[in-house]
């Protein structure tokens, strides 16, 4: 099989060498050599891709690791030359005339140089490569393109999960609600794999445990933890601040623990795998209080863990494989989940249940078999060839072993473009939760996804995402706000030994932390720094790193080598960095610290989190031209951007949450690509104006905040409306205050949303005692998704809202949080929105017949329509079955009442006779 990263990267270079071929050649006609040595490769590694992992030997994993380099090296020379026609582009002084040619020339030179060293090492490849492809057996090969079906949406299958685990959980959850001691301890057992992760979730998603309990807790554990981090997730879970939290010692987390379990509770510590001779558990246990009737569920592979934690024998259960019906059903689930769990494809059947045998019952095989599977089409060929493959793999008698090859073919079924995408997935430590979004920006920032067919790189993205949740390679953690997909997600701890190792192996990933990764070098393209490993590891010298992920950085000499490291690093394309203030200096300014990123400029995206200490930006900022993403999270003191930003022609995002911006510099309009401007805020004055988003016509999506009226000049206010390939907006009107005059009525009359392509609309802190009249669904046909929030003066809908010459609201989710003063009533709701799915409220106790108690405190109440119907489901077949045996008891009856009757005609017949 071909290197995961060699034939994405060769496809993008090649477009380019194609696309930029004339330009190029002005530099040197060595880039035609380039091009044509490298059509040549990719067709060789088409046939590569034909021999499975299993068969590779040395020689092929060394040529390809030296093909890797190669196309490194040229994509960073493409790099360079479009550097040195930027510069051109923007002229020299006229002082500097002769300093510009000379070093133009020296530069060009250096690039021949660099060129024909790569042409040697490609002729040098493809020898070895043709050599080896023509002496290996090869393998049939997969259509990529007919053989697999992409799902460009990912498939919440919530349900597909639960399979056969109703007689445990309800043996479970009869223990817990028995339980009558304090803090009983019941214990989860059973191998990798086999659900037991799942079968917690299952119980505590029950109502009857819900409703049991006043604070439920879900925290994992995993092999590599730290106590503190674990308190400081299963506190955030009882709604504790994250900023709260910031820079307690582990005692102070256990008391606040202990405060905040204030009444029955149920904790489940997830996936652990020691208990450190009972260090952190004691530590844990002591603070969690001593209340009647409160449980912890402990989920282990090892069961003298749970024995160890204090569960008794008697509630200790052990999981067990699923049945071959329980897994046909999982499966089915799964592979057909685009017919809704049916195979309706006969032939397809027998295979499937082949496959299923080969799984081995483990219902993290089933769902990850299943996943690959539903990216094939009906082909019998490829069903037949999995089955095939599986079949040669079962000689293997342990279940582990058997789970892993399982892994790794999902992972040699892969498209080729999903493979580098997913080898990212390397860069995070155990069990961490990552931010959906940010990985998307990482795979456009190495160039792994890009625009295509009409879609922009983003959205490329997210399908990808979708096709790896799908095929349960990454699970889902956290939903969006409308739980149409996930935006944060982890994956199963032996995923990610599998993936580590592929990482590993393909040179593709060095994280400083991680047991087994290779030393860094100043061949490594790749690094993850996390906590406070050191980074003297990067060495002096000049490196060729791509992309530098730092998480939880938490020394100021930490800090201090990191500047000092980044002219070092000139080639690197993504920088995301998230410090964590607690051991930090708080006199260090971080604007010093980031003046040397203007000489980073190759960087695609940068992402700094968490810096209390970050004032602003350095100007140099404007060096970075090929800069498309830059995201700014959690920097409360950040309060202006430089005006060079506006010079950064190729930003197509700007994505700012939890600072203390003023306004955006001015010239934002200038930004013509920018698709996604996570804040805006209009000024009048030494910033940008709400008129400058005129210009900004490939806006997709906006947040807008509105802190005063008088900001926004006449004439203004229907900027939106000329905004017409926005979907997304969130309009925050926090600053403004009811009481002015006029201020209600000016919002209603002159903004105005872009009618037909809004998709999604968030409503925050509107001032008005009703909705405004542009929300309805003749203003907004096409809506799908509304979140109307913290309004405390709307009373009501407006007028507009129910009303419509041209139809019905098409949304499908609507979300209502803090309408103190609304009381509206359901039926009029569903009425207006039959399309309605889902529907959220939070603190909205005024609220008529709504279909759960919303008077009933702040925890976020749901109503489902698939639930609904559903239970009218069973309730209309409980009453047909009703139905047949009240006719069938009428019936006995009216049988009963005939018989006596005709006895006694019969009896009278026979006394009047005689």
């Amino acid at each position: 099989m071909a290197d995961a990263v060699v034939s994405v990267l060769l496809d993008n270079l090649l477009s380019i060498l194609i696309s930029e071929g004339r330009q190029l050649l002005k530099f040197d006609d060595q880039f035609e050599e380039t091009k044509e040595e490298l059509q040549y490769m990719q067709s060789y590694l088409k046939v590569a891709d034909r021999v499975q992992r299993r068969d590779r030997n040395e020689i092929l994993k060394r040529v390809m690791s030296n093909l890797r380099e190669l196309v490194y090296d040229a994509e960073d020379v493409i790099a360079d030359c479009r550097l040195l026609f930027q510069k051109k582009h923007k002229g020299c002084a006229p002082n500097f005339t002769s300093y510009c040619f000379l070093t133009h020339l020296k530069s060009r030179h250096q690039l021949g140089k660099r060129l024909r060293k790569i042409n040697e090492g490609v002729r040098k490849v493809k020898e070895n490569m043709m050599y080896y492809l023509l002496t290996a057996p090869l393998q049939p090969s997969k259509d990529e393109d007919g053989g697999n079906m992409r799902m460009t949406y990912p498939i919440l299958m919530h349900e597909a999960e639960m399979v056969g685990l109703e007689d445990d959980s309800a043996k479970i959850i009869n223990w817990i609600l028995a339980a009558d001691g304090p803090s009983t301890v019941i214990g989860i057992a059973g191998m990798g794999g086999i659900g037991k992760t799942t079968l917690a979730q299952k119980i505590c998603d029950s109502a009857s445990v819900k409703n049991s309990f006043n604070h439920l807790v879900f925290g994992t554990v995993s092999q590599s933890f730290k106590l503190d981090e674990l308190l400081k997730k299963m506190l955030g879970k009882l709604n504790v601040e994250e900023g709260s939290m910031r820079g307690k010692e582990v005692r102070n987390l256990l008391e606040s623990l202990n405060t905040k379990l204030d009444a029955k509770y149920l904790v489940v510590l997830d996936d652990v795998w020691e208990t450190n001779e009972g260090m952190w558990w004691d530590s844990l246990n002591s603070s969690l209080p001593r209340v009647e009737g409160s449980c912890i569920i402990v989920t282990t592979r090892n069961e003298d863990v749970a024995k160890s934690m204090g569960a008794a024998g008697r509630h200790i259960h052990y999981s067990q494989i699923l049945s071959n019906e329980d897994s046909w059903s999982l499966f089915s689930k799964v592979a057909f989940a685009r017919t809704g769990g049916k195979c309706t494809n006969p032939d397809l059947e027998g295979l499937g249940k082949k496959i299923v045998a080969r799984c081995g019952g483990l219902p993290l095989t089933i769902k990850v078999v299943g996943g690959m599977m539903l990216g094939k089409s009906d082909s019998i060929h490829e069903w037949k060839r999995i089955s095939e493959h599986l079949k040669e793999e079962l000689g293997n008698d342990k279940k582990d072993k058997l789970i892993i090859s399982r892994l790794e073919l999902s992972y040699e079924e892969l498209p080729t473009h999903l493979k580098p995408c997913f080898l990212c997935f390397a860069m995070f430590p155990e069990d961490f939760e990552i931010y959906v979004p940010d990985m998307v920006n990482c795979w456009i920032g190495e160039g792994f996804v890009s625009g295509r067919k009409g879609k922009t790189p983003f959205e490329i993205g997210e399908e990808c995402l979708s096709e790896l949740f799908n095929r349960f390679l990454i699970l889902g953690v956290v939903k969006d706000t409308f739980e149409r997909s996930y935006v944060r997600c982890k994956m199963h701890d032996m995923v990610r030994d599998m993936v580590i190792r592929i990482a590993r192996e393909e040179n593709f990933f060095v994280r400083l932390d991680c047991g087994g990764s290779p030393a860094f070098s100043e061949q490594s393209r790749r690094l993850g720094i996390v906590s406070n490993t050191a980074v003297e590891s990067i060495g002096n010298s000049p490196t060729k790193l791509r992309t530098l992920v730092g998480m939880d950085i938490q020394s100021t000499e930490m800090i201090e080598s990191l500047r000092a490291k980044l002219c070092k690093v000139r080639w690197l394309r993504v920088l995301s960095l998230s410090l964590s203030e607690s051991e930090l200096d708080g006199d260090v300014v971080y604007s010093d610290w980031l003046s040397g990123i203007g000489s980073l400029q190759h960087l695609v995206y940068l992402k700094i989190e968490s810096s209390s200490a970050l004032l602003s930006l350095p100007d140099s900022i404007g060096n970075l031209h090929n800069l498309r993403i830059l995201r700014l999270l959690n920097c409360p003191n950040l309060k202006r951007l430089p005006a060079s930003i506006t010079t950064l022609e190729k930003l197509t995002a700007i994505q700012i949450e939890l600072c203390s911006l003023e306004c955006m510099p001015e010239g934002l309009g200038k930004l013509s690509n920018l698709e996604r401007l996570g804040w805006f805020s209009p000024v009048n004055k030494k910033g940008s104006g709400i008129s400058e988003l005129k210009s900004l016509t490939k806006l997709r999506e906006l947040w807008m905040v509105i802190k005063s009226v008088e900001k926004i000049e006449e004439g203004e206010w229907n900027v939106l409306s000329m905004l017409q390939n926005l979907q997304i907006l969130r309009l925050d009107f926090g600053g403004i205050s009811v009481e002015r005059d006029g201020v209600v009525k000016k919002i209603e009359g002159e903004l105005s949303p872009p009618l037909k392509s809004l998709r999604e609309l968030y409503l925050i802190q509107y001032p008005g005692k009703r909705t405004p009249a542009w929300l309805s669904p003749t203003s907004l046909p096409n809506l799908q998704f509304l979140s109307i929030y913290s309004g405390r003066n709307i009373r009501e809908m407006g007028p507009r809202f129910w009303y419509s010459q041209s139809g019905v609201w098409k949304v499908e989710v609507l979300k209502l949080i803090g309408l103190e003063e609304m009381d509206e009533e359901w039926q009029r709701m569903r009425r207006a929105m039959p399309s309605l799915r889902l529907l959220k409220v939070i603190d909205c106790p005024k609220l008529k017949s709504f279909p759960f108690d919303v008077t009933d405190g702040g925890d976020e109440k749901k109503w489902r329509k698939e639930e609904e119907d559903s239970a009218t489901g069973a309730v209309e077949e409980e009453e047909k079955q009703g139905d047949k045996v009240y006719s069938f008891a009428r019936e006995e009856e009216g049988d009963k009442i005939f018989s006596i009757s005709f006895i006694n005609h019969l009896s009278q017949a026979l006394l009047t006779t005689s």
